[in-house]
């Protein structure tokens, strides 16, 4: 049995700086086609987790389709093509990013039904508690825990940018201003990051122990980058070098497990409570986890935890009861060179499912064909 990774769903023209994390709704539906007449299942991870406990072999024809992040198009795109064909499919949500709105917004089956026009529906931001709920009880979606944050944080003191507005740094604005989470997609935050802010290493919250720079520091940058007009390495350069002077801090062991627990034991808690059931699956935000990230969600009661792509060449225990699961991802953009290209193939996802279930031709032809256009995109 396969485990799918995907984000959302009709997102990919949109004006969101992470739109290539979206998939076109003509690629989608022809591929939930293609699993209906190919006699392909689909699961839930409580099924995945039966399955691989016998120790059975991989079955091509049996996917798990997961979704990250609780994207709002995955209730009004997703959950009503994947109703429309008899597809299953599992939502990892992080509850400090759930929409506060109270009800339910329209969705493709309003479409189907007459009720509002496609260009009428609102599709970028997060879920809120009302659709996640309603999907919950369908039996077409199965919600679990994606941790509390999905936050980056900085990880040592060296800095390796200035912010000057770039919306890959929105994050930032994630931790000082928390309460404007669900709304990073849909309103322009770029103002609640001060231009000159030090950017320092970085990663995934659950996988690293923070760093703390000093303030005295970040002032003097705000300050130096908004009053000299100095180039922005200089200016990196000058700071790096006053770090010595100004060295912030780590958190402390303490400090580093009362944050871990709050993420992985406060979303199972919230989720629980929510939707009246058990959280038994966990997925790590970016891949971001450590040993000890690991050992609190064995302590937290999860049965089963994604398994990140920097550790693909392990071998998996399935027979430990704590399971990890290893997914592979898709997406209607192809990465050429570093940049973000549209597959014209309506076909595209199927080709990439038929590439990664055991197709060693289609794996073959893919990666050539996309060898070829990057020497053709540059």
């Amino acid at each position: 049995m396969y485990v799918v990774m995907l984000h959302s769903i009709g997102n990919d023209k949109s004006p969101w700086y992470w739109h290539w994390l979206s998939v076109s709704i003509e690629h989608f539906e022809t591929l939930c086609q293609f699993l209906v007449d190919n006699n392909y299942t689909t699961h839930f991870l409580n099924e995945w987790y039966e399955y691989n406990t016998v120790a059975r072999k991989k079955d091509s024809k049996k996917l798990v389709l997961t979704f990250d992040d609780g994207y709002l198009d995955n209730w009004v795109y997703a959950y009503p093509i994947l109703k429309k064909y008899g597809l299953k499919a599992t939502i990892f949500i992080n509850p400090e990013f759930v929409d506060p709105s109270e009800n339910a917004r329209r969705n493709l089956e309003d479409v189907w039904e007459g009720k509002t026009d496609e260009n009428q529906l609102e599709t970028l931001g997060f879920l809120n508690w009302p659709e996640i709920q309603a999907m919950d009880v369908s039996g077409v979606i199965d919600i679990q825990s994606h941790s509390m944050s999905h936050n980056f944080y900085f990880k040592s003191n060296k800095i390796v940018d200035i912010y000057t507005g770039q919306p890959n740094y929105e994050w930032i604005a994630w931790f000082t201003h928390p309460e404007r989470k669900p709304y990073y997609i849909t309103e322009n935050q770029t103002d609640l990051i001060p231009r000159g802010y030090p950017i320092f290493e970085n990663g995934r919250a659950l996988g690293l122990r923070r760093y703390f720079p000093d303030k005295q520091l970040v002032e003097t940058a705000i300050k130096i980058y908004n009053q000299q007009g100095k180039p922005k390495q200089e200016i990196i350069n000058e700071l790096q070098i006053l770090v010595e002077k100004f060295p912030g801090n780590f958190e402390t062991d303490t400090e580093q497990e009362k944050r871990y627990r709050y993420e992985i034991f406060e979303s199972k808690r919230i989720l629980e409570k929510k939707l009246n059931k058990q959280i038994d699956y966990l997925c790590w935000p970016g891949g971001g986890y450590n040993a000890l990230s690991l050992k609190l969600s064995v302590e937290a009661g999860y049965k089963a935890s994604t398994f990140g792509s920097s550790e693909r060449h392990k071998t998996i225990d399935y027979k430990k009861e704590y399971k990890r699961i290893p997914r592979f991802g898709l997406g209607s953009f192809i990465n050429l060179n570093g940049n973000y290209v549209y597959a014209k193939n309506k076909k595209h996802l199927v080709n990439m499912v038929k590439a990664r279930t055991g197709d060693c031709i289609m794996r073959l032809w893919l990666k050539f064909n996309k060898e070829l256009k990057k020497i053709l995109y540059i």
